[in-house]
This record gives structure tokens, sequence and C-alpha cells, in this order.
């Protein structure tokens, strides 16, 4: 998801500097999106064998609020710079 967040922080700067974006690059960016753990989880939970779409729902769970655990830890090392 480090790498994802970097792409998205890199092309949201690139807009706000006036920069041209190019489609490939658009492109680039949502395949990256599409490879993420998220997505991948994700289609565990949608397309997976029923045994499992509990266990892989709270994985998917887990995942999410992992991420938002990181990215408030990141927020608060913002705020003491």
């Amino acid at each position: 998801m480090e790498t994802v967040h970097a792409a998205a922080a890199a092309l949201l700067r690139r807009v706000a500097d006036g920069g041209e974006i190019s489609i490939s690059v658009l492109r680039e960016f949502a395949e990256l999106v599409l490879r993420s753990d998220l997505v991948e989880a994700s289609r565990q939970v949608l397309e997976g064998p029923p045994d499992f779409v509990v266990r892989r729902a709270l994985e998917l769970a887990s995942f999410v609020l992992g991420v938002r655990v990181v990215d408030d830890v990141e927020k608060g090392k913002e705020g003491t710079r």
C-alpha cells in the first residue's frame, strides 16, 4: 500500500504543479491500485469459496483497519515535525 500511497501523492502533486499528465501515467496508476493488497483481499471475499468467506472478510477488515492505523501514525509523525 505504501507504493499506492506514494503514486497517488505524486499524481496529486503533479496536478497541483500544473504538470501534464499523460493517459499512460493515469493508466499505470490505476493498474497499480488494482494490484494492491486491498483489491486482492476484496476479490478473495467476493470470489472465494463459501467455506472461507468469513475468514477472508475478517482478514480484509483487519487489513483496512491496519491501513487506517498506519495512516494515523503517519499523521502523528507529521504533526511533531
